[in-house]
């Protein structure tokens, strides 16, 4: 499961600063947490960027975490990280409830609109203000969609779908 994404290398020492996809970056952002190497579209990545992660040190700084795992300590090589998923093994995590979802998991999922089909698929998660929104994929672009109650019909977590209300220019 997704939980963050390296934005940059920061300091010397090849520490990140991540954008968390997590309600609980605390925990799973934090000192003694494993995670695991993903590629630029959230999937796991092969070989030995599938070995685990072990966070040594890892806390807030300004909208984003400060976060160091021990597999890595030289700057180049961190900043070359940059774009990057870090995933959890979902093992180990807690099951939703039923009318939630992991906010990492809706990366990659089908968009459709209902009584409409398929309109594209999640490419990104940015958490703002108002709420989060995301970045869908679509014929024509790269629209940006709140994800509301009032806008979200449904989401499938097994179908990996996410059904949108019909609304002229949403994904326009």
């Amino acid at each position: 499961m997704v939980v963050g994404r390296v934005r940059r290398a920061h300091g010397v020492r090849g520490a990140w600063a991540v954008e968390s996809l997590s309600d609980a970056p605390d925990v799973m952002l934090a000192s003694g947490a494993v995670l695991f190497a993903g590629d630029r579209e959230g999937h796991l990545s092969p070989g030995a960027d599938a070995q685990p992660l072990h966070i040594e040190d890892g806390r807030p700084m300004n909208k984003e975490w400060l976060v160091r795992v021990r597999e890595l300590a030289d700057r180049d090589i961190a900043d070359s990280w940059r774009g990057r998923y870090l995933l959890a093994d979902a093992a180990t995590l807690p099951e939703p409830d039923e009318d939630e979802v992991y906010v990492g998991d809706l990366i990659g999922m089908r968009v459709e609109v209902e009584g409409q089909g398929p309109v594209g698929t999640v490419r990104d998660v940015y958490d703002a203000p108002q709420g989060y929104i995301l970045e869908v994929e679509t014929a024509t672009g790269r629209p940006l969609v709140p994800f509301t109650d009032d806008l979200v019909v449904a989401v499938d977590d097994e179908a990996r779908v996410i059904v949108f209300a019909p609304l002229d220019g949403l994904f326009d």
